[in-house]
This record gives structure tokens, C-alpha cells and sequence, in this order.
């Protein structure tokens, strides 16, 4: 009775292994290979020459993958593609330049401030609760209340502009 080798080419060498180790390596490329020849995006007649990677395969076909550029008909018979539909997130350039001069009138009301005031934008920024800096201050919660509901008053009449 023979005994069946298995092998494992790694650097075009051929590697003798058991017949659990050749599986597991085997396994995910087998799957990787089934579901691409599936769906039209692998050439090879041969599952052994796969590698595994379809990204870098000289086998790889575009199969019934979408492109952003493929047309379509849209509503009223137009032309469209994939990418015509996508949603431009970038910000304009008016949206910058009055985020940058907000920010800047920002910076110069919080520079006039007092330096009570100031802390408690610090304290806030850096996400503490309002109790933690009500103690920090040394007063009750709805002493601090009273004290940020009359800052972000300020702040947001120096800012209404800017809305």
C-alpha cells in the first residue's frame, strides 16, 4: 500500500507535508478560487495555479463585478453611470473659509475671557461631566449650570453671525 505525498510549493519549491497540514493551507484558496471562477473573475482552467490572491493573479477577469463608469438608463431613458449617482461629501470651499473665520472669532472671544470662564471651556472640551467640574471649582452643579448657561450665552452672540 503506497502512502499519498503532499506538497505545498512555497518560492517555486515544492514542500512535503502531511496530508492535515496541505488542507488547511489548501482550504481558504480552494474557497477563494471556487467563488471567483463563480462569478466570472478567475481564469485559470487550474485550481493549483491559484495563489489565492485574485488581486494579484495574471488569471483574473472582471466577471460580474460593477464599475462606477458601466451606463445604465436611468429614469426618462437618460444615460447614467454608478459614479453619477454618488454624493460629492467634499466641503466647498465658501464652507471652509467661513468654518476657518468662525473658528478664528472663536479663539479671540475665548482669549477675552476670564480665566474662570476659560477653564470651564477647557474642562468641557476635554469631556468631563458637569458635576466633575462643579467640584473642581468648588460649587454645586446648579451654580456651575447657572455659570456655563450665561458663557455659551456670550459665546453664541459673539458667534451668531457666523450661523
Amino acid at each position: 500500500m503506497t502512502n499519498k505525498q503532499y506538497f505545498i510549493r512555497l518560492n517555486g519549491e515544492l514542500i512535503p507535508v502531511t496530508e492535515e497540514v496541505y488542507k488547511e493551507y489548501y482550504r481558504p484558496i480552494w474557497r477563494t478560487h471556487y467563488h471567483a471562477s463563480k462569478n466570472g473573475q478567475c481564469g485559470c482552467t487550474d485550481w493549483k495555479r491559484c495563489e489565492g490572491d485574485c488581486g494579484l493573479c495574471r488569471y483574473r477577469a472582471a466577471g460580474n463585478t460593477l464599475s462606477l463608469d458601466a451606463e445604465y438608463e436611468g429614469e426618462e431613458g437618460s444615460k447614467l453611470t454608478l459614479l453619477d449617482t454618488l454624493e460629492d461629501t467634499a466641503a466647498n470651499p465658501e464652507e471652509i473659509i467661513a468654518d476657518k473665520l468662525m473658528l478664528q472669532e472663536l479663539f479671540k472671544v475665548l482669549d477675552e475671557l476670564d480665566p474662570d470662564s476659560r477653564r470651564i471651556c477647557e474642562l468641557i472640551r476635554q469631556g468631563k461631566t458637569e458635576r466633575e467640574i462643579a467640584d473642581e471649582f468648588g460649587v454645586r452643579q446648579s451654580t456651575f449650570n447657572y455659570r456655563k448657561k450665561k458663557l455659551m450665552e456670550k459665546l453664541c452672540e459673539r458667534l451668531k453671525d457666523f450661523e
